[in-house]
């Protein structure tokens, strides 16, 4: 145990999941002991952050840096600019502020949003505010860049860019959003080679939406909404869509798994599936992580099921990154587990101090890096 303080509190455990709180009973699925791993893989943790404070699990994702240094953020209002290869704090800001979500970057601005509904501008050389914007609602998804654009989302769905030197206003875009919906924290992805952003909305559908202007350039339906209360109709697309080529690939909660022709909108495949973790692609699979914890990999081209892995089932389970030839899935104990991505063998397993969720993970193949909501940022390999 890496020195860890697990807390049990009250009779009953009480899970916060991405707005919706409930608190177990008797009859609530548990999870099953963890097998035997036969000739573990080696798994690393190489360096370890905690000098975080705690925030929600997925509002604050590091960012990487030209030359290699980390920018992200804490609820608190510290900015920290660490070093990659050691996980040496470089540089650390104390804002005044409390901040709800971070962390983007440009070549010379950090862009964090704050608790008092602002997106916040800060030069990288003075660490002074250059300029701030004032957002409808509250903003818990961590802003992106994409050349001289910022977008933001607000709770209400509203997606803002922002000219990135000014803040000036340069678009904003919203859809009408059902009564119930979840408090998402990775709903869009901005692609800046093909100048589009693209956006997971409440009610089942994704858009794309031209970079620089916002115009709408297609919207469809992954999953309908059905049912008799809102919460069944619930089937909100709460995962960063993700862009190979010309497919585009995403998942909703309560719904469906499904790849579409990014180009002509059309439905290649589609799946029952539940699922707020981010989706993995290669050049054979889309590996998915369901509400559940069931482990997936679904071909590419026709969504036929290749491999299931439910060992990890009920424990909470991050959004998966690659690493070498395998997948690397954090549960919200913060052990650490590695699937091979070819069979769904699980090949090793080791604990870490990535309690509580973890953030959208960078990720270049043979290094991993994740923050997770009890304020630690760590660095895995093999």
């Amino acid at each position: 145990m890496i020195q860890r303080l697990k807390q049990v509190i009250h009779i009953c455990s009480c899970v916060f999941f991405l707005g919706i709180t409930a608190c177990a009973t008797d009859n609530t699925p548990q999870p099953q002991p963890i097998p035997d791993i036969k000739s573990a893989e080696p798994l690393n943790v190489t360096w370890d952050v905690g000098a975080l404070s705690s925030s929600i699990s997925g509002s604050f994702a590091p960012v990487i840096d030209s030359d290699n240094a980390i920018f992200t953020a804490d609820s608190k209002g510290h900015i920290f600019k660490i070093d990659s290869t050691d996980g040496t704090i470089i540089n650390e800001i104390g804002l005044k502020r409390k901040l709800s979500s971070g962390t983007a970057i440009s070549s010379d601005s950090i862009f964090v949003t704050s608790l008092d509904d602002y997106i916040l501008c800060i030069d990288k050389a003075s660490l002074k505010i250059k300029w701030e914007f004032k957002l409808p609602t509250i903003s818990i998804e961590p802003p992106q860049v994409g050349g001289n654009t910022i977008v933001v989302r607000s709770i209400d769905a509203t997606i803002i860019a922002l000219d990135t030197e000014t803040g000036k206003l340069l678009w904003s875009y919203q859809r009408p959003i059902p009564a119930l919906t979840l408090r998402a924290t990775e709903t869009m992805q901005i692609y800046p080679a093909s100048g589009v952003l693209i956006a997971g909305l409440p009610g089942g559908s994704i858009a794309v939406l031209n970079l620089i202007t916002g115009t709408q350039i297609w919207e469809n339906y992954i999953a309908v909404p059905s049912g008799s209360t809102d919460l069944d109709k619930l089937t909100d697309i709460a995962m960063r869509p993700v862009l190979d080529d010309k497919e585009l690939c995403v998942g909703t909660y309560n719904g469906k798994i499904s790849c579409v022709d990014a180009v002509s909108s059309n439905i290649l495949w589609s799946k029952t599936f539940s699922g707020v973790a981010q989706l993995l692609i290669d050049t054979q699979n889309v590996y998915a992580v369901s509400q559940d914890g069931v482990v997936y990999a679904f071909d590419k081209n026709t969504g036929a099921i290749v491999w299931s892995n439910d060992v990890l089932q009920y424990r909470n389970l991050s959004s998966p990154a690659f690493l070498n030839n395998n997948i690397i899935i954090v549960d919200s104990d913060g052990y650490i587990n590695l699937f091979n991505k070819n069979t769904g063998t699980l090949g090793a397993r080791i604990d870490s101090n990535l309690i509580g969720g973890t953030s959208y993970p960078i990720s270049n193949g043979y290094k991993v890096i994740l923050q997770s909501a009890n304020g630690n940022l760590a660095s895995i390999t093999q």
